[in-house]
């Protein structure tokens, strides 16, 4: 499938959107399971589109993990399946709000991660999942250019 990130949202997504309105979306049930121990509400998963949907306790969304083989464009280019360090030093050049951990890249003030967890082992990784946030707040990296954390 391909999704496309514009103007600070990913497009056919908005906060607030329920669990049954994200099946409509996709046009079929997903496979649940709850992702921790401290899960409030199972993960919806469409394996057949490598996506998973996290919801909160009232069945409304937190965000979307998006893999390969999707194609998800950021600021008009594909972000998935492309080195990372490619993409991490255009995409510094696009959003101010860059930020960097051991996990990947933040950037949108935190709404979209970019998971590239293996990126210190080589040079050439690639960008395996993005995952778009719709809690509130949002991830917020700090001001000040240090690296940040992500809770899950």
């Amino acid at each position: 499938m391909n999704f496309e990130f514009t103007q600070g949202r990913l497009v056919g997504f908005h906060a607030g959107q329920t669990r049954s309105e994200i099946e409509n979306l996709f046009g079929e049930k997903p496979y649940q399971f709850m992702k921790t121990s401290f899960s409030v509400s199972p993960t919806d998963v469409y394996n057949n589109r490598s996506i998973h949907v996290h919801f909160d306790k009232d069945d409304v969304i937190e965000g979307i993990e998006i893999s390969r083989p999707n194609v998800f464009l950021c600021f008009g280019r594909n972000v998935l399946g492309e080195i990372a360090r490619e993409i991490a030093d255009w995409i510094r050049l696009e959003d101010s709000s860059f930020a960097e951990d051991a996990l990947g890249y933040f950037i949108v003030n935190g709404r979209l991660g970019l998971y590239v967890p293996e990126k210190g082992d080589h040079p050439d990784v690639l960008i395996k999942t993005v995952y778009v946030s719709y809690e509130v707040p949002a991830i917020a990296p700090p001001s000040d250019g240090r690296s940040v954390s992500r809770q899950r």
